[in-house]
């Protein structure tokens, strides 16, 4: 009886430990302030407009992006992890150079708010190939990516909207700092195929509490290349810092 008595003990211990250790959970938002650079048209015939110059694109716009996933320890099977990150950024300005967006002209002098879009939805399967200090991620992130943009002047608004869904590799690794709660951590996912090409990545610090309450801040930045996308062409980086909550169950 004492056998069974221990046995059964020691079977639940084990049972707990393996929940504990090959099971989890965590759920997540942070927000985002990044800087946008780089240019766009639309359509071969169009010209590029650059963001800084000729649409005002100086300082940040408040975004932000949400997670949760699933780790289990089933072999073979992925682990899941989802993600929203919405970003948008309004500019008033005042034109001070000769562009054109679709089929109107903009001149020097007149008054125009650009509307840039970029929300995107990821999907991410990966396989933990290291889990004790060291954690290390592999595997697919499948992005989809809603954009708009739009310039106002006065009653007239010229917009277009531009739609990609494309597979991309993910790697994460994070490495835990020994009795404090602390780690470094940093993603990277990319992707490049017939002129376009997309990249993904964000690194930073980490503090988890003992009963799953955390923090995150780093700096997060994108590259997103299109080459005929619904017409439009466009090399643009996001790049700014971000803050944010988790809780790890």
């Amino acid at each position: 009886m004492k056998k069974i008595i221990t046995s059964t003990l020691l079977a639940s211990a084990l049972a707990t430990s393996v929940s504990a250790d090959f099971l989890g959970a965590e759920v997540g938002y942070a927000a985002w302030a990044p800087k946008t650079t780089g240019d766009i048209k639309y359509s071969t015939q169009g010209n590029k407009i650059n963001f800084e110059n000729d649409l005002g694109y100086e300082g940040t716009d408040l975004n932000g992006f949400a997670w949760a996933y699933f780790d289990h320890f089933i072999p073979l099977i992925p682990n899941v992890k989802v993600q929203q990150t919405n970003y948008s950024s309004s500019q008033a300005h005042t034109v001070t150079t000769n562009f054109t967006f679709k089929t109107t002209d903009y001149a020097p002098t007149n008054n125009i708010t650009t509307d840039l879009v970029l929300n995107q939805k990821d999907i991410i399967l990966y396989w933990r190939i290291l889990d004790n200090w060291v954690n290390l991620d592999l595997g697919f992130m499948g992005k989809q990516i809603d954009g708009s943009m739009s310039i106002t002047r006065g009653s007239d608004v010229n917009s277009v909207d531009f739609t990609t869904t494309v597979p991309l590799a993910y790697i994460k690794a994070r490495f835990d700092l020994p009795f404090s709660g602390l780690s470094v951590e940093a993603d990277y996912s990319t992707v490049s195929y017939l002129g376009n090409s997309i990249t993904d990545m964000k690194g930073g610090v980490v503090y988890e509490s003992s009963f799953g309450l955390g923090a995150v801040a780093g700096i997060k930045k994108q590259n997103i290349t299109l080459d005929d996308i619904d017409a439009i062409y466009a090399d643009i980086d996001i790049e700014g810092v971000y803050a944010g909550l988790f809780f790890h169950f």
